[in-house]
């Protein structure tokens, strides 16, 4: 059986983890186990460019140690695709970003696709616009618009083991489908929820809004699994396998992990 790991850029709580597991086990199958990994350290939330930052050093780290205990993939599960280059150095095994996924499979091969990407706020906006322009897709893409509130809060989960309630809930869908009607309205076919976080609302959105939604962290798991069928993929990254320190196990040392 294949194994993938999936890798936040925080450390999570319980019900944040369980949250996650439930919804990639679920799209995994039988024939593909699912790990959700927890980071030894870094920020609580990614608001910023400096949090990703820190974020991505100890995704890193947990990258190299998911291979060293047999995984075959990786799943960056943000969809600021958080040290995706990097990572994609430092281990042997496929990398896969949620942000990448999501915008292959909006635009399925069709590059006249509008799509439109539904931040969860202008910071998330911020973030993700610049790592459009770093795949050059800035210009494919038809908006991005703000969701304005956040689905995770660690500081209320703690202790609780509770997510939003009923009544925020209620409050979150409705924001994300008043984003969704402005992203229509920019002339977006097809929108990408802006937030591995955003699990539950995906269909009901859809019906919504009548158009397509793309799911990026399903998109990643689709594409893992994708890579890691038939023997292409021995051929393609046995030639990353090189016998070098890597820098990781020096920090890793440092930090006592």
């Amino acid at each position: 059986m294949k194994k993938i790991a999936i890798i936040p850029p925080i450390p999570l709580t319980l019900h944040e983890h369980n949250r996650r597991f439930e919804r990639y086990q679920i799209q995994a199958g039988a024939e593909v186990e699912v790990d959700i990994r927890q980071l030894k350290g870094g920020p609580l939330l990614t608001d910023s460019e400096y949090d990703l930052f820190w974020a991505s050093v100890y995704m890193i780290l947990e990258a190299e140690e998911a291979e060293r205990e047999g995984f075959d993939a990786v799943i960056i599960d943000c969809t600021a695709d958080s040290g995706i280059a990097e990572m994609r150095q430092s281990v042997s095994i496929p990398v896969v970003g949620a942000l990448e996924a999501g915008l292959e499979e909006a635009f399925n091969g069709n590059s006249e696709e509008k799509v439109s990407i539904l931040a969860l706020d202008d910071d998330w906006k911020r973030m993700i616009t610049r790592q459009l322009a770093i795949y050059n897709l800035l210009h494919m893409i038809c908006s991005v618009e703000c969701v304005g509130l956040h689905v995770y809060h660690p500081d209320k989960e703690k202790g609780k083991g509770k997510g939003l309630d009923k009544m925020e809930s209620r409050i979150f869908f409705q924001k994300l489908c008043r984003a969704g009607e402005a992203a229509k309205a920019a002339g977006a076919g097809v929108v990408i929820l802006g937030s591995t976080t955003v699990i539950a609302e995906r269909e009901e959105l859809e019906k919504y809004l009548g158009i397509r939604v793309v799911d990026p962290g399903a998109a990643a798991l689709r594409k893992a699994k994708c890579l890691l069928k038939g023997n292409r993929l021995k051929k393609e990254f046995a030639a990353k396998k090189m016998k070098k320190m890597r820098y990781g196990e020096v920090i890793r040392k440092k930090l006592g992990l």
